[in-house]
């Protein structure tokens, strides 16, 4: 068995009555769940938002309204959101429907104050938080991603799953967007597919 699963972001800011709602996030819960149980996979990874209080993503930080354009050029952009996965806070623990006792590893990122972390796999400025590497050490060849959301996280960490080299799937039934802006959810499947990511109905 060489095939990991990689849950991202199943955290309660991130649902219906979260912080960062993320339309009908609760309708995945019984598919991600069969996912966990399922027996299909090496090795299951969850990855975990964790900001500090004083991240520079969250709006109220830059004096700034959430959903906002914004761009340092450092990590923090391309919006700014609410606050939201704060460590130590109810909205950053793990959905109570989400069957986390299957969880093998889990990853925190967006630790740092000065930079947001999309990905499981990197920092937002392309520093390493060692998914990979872990992958590889496990003799992983093969991943499947599902979480929320789709356009952000989802998708950057389905990117860089392919990118450093492992043969990738995206279970779009165990996973949804936020559509924060026009199109974001077409446009994050689009490149998902032109990088050779499949897409499981």
């Amino acid at each position: 068995m060489s095939r990991a699963l990689l849950v991202v972001d199943l955290q309660n800011d991130f649902y219906e009555d979260g912080a960062l709602p993320v339309p009908e996030a609760s309708r995945i819960n019984a598919r991600v769940n069969g996912l966990l149980e399922s027996g299909d996979y090496k090795v299951i990874v969850a990855s975990q938002d964790w900001h500090p209080e004083n991240h520079k993503s969250f709006a109220v930080n830059q004096g700034k309204d959430p959903y906002t354009p914004f761009n340092n050029g450092k990590g923090i952009g391309p919006l700014l959101w609410p606050v939201h996965c704060q460590q130590g806070t109810p909205g950053a623990e793990f959905h109570r429907e989400i069957k986390t006792e299957y969880f093998n590893y889990i990853i925190r990122k967006g630790t740092d104050p000065e930079v947001d972390s999309y990905s499981a796999f990197r920092e937002n400025n392309g520093t390493d938080l060692g998914l990979a590497a872990l992958l590889k050490g496990l003799d992983i060849t093969e991943v499947d991603v599902c979480g929320l959301a789709l356009d952000y996280c989802v998708r950057f960490s389905a990117l860089d799953d392919v990118r450093a080299g492992f043969k990738t799937r995206l279970i779009l039934t165990a996973t949804r967007g936020v559509g924060a802006t026009p199109n974001d959810i077409d446009d994050a499947l689009k490149e998902m597919k032109e990088a050779g990511i499949l897409i499981i109905e």
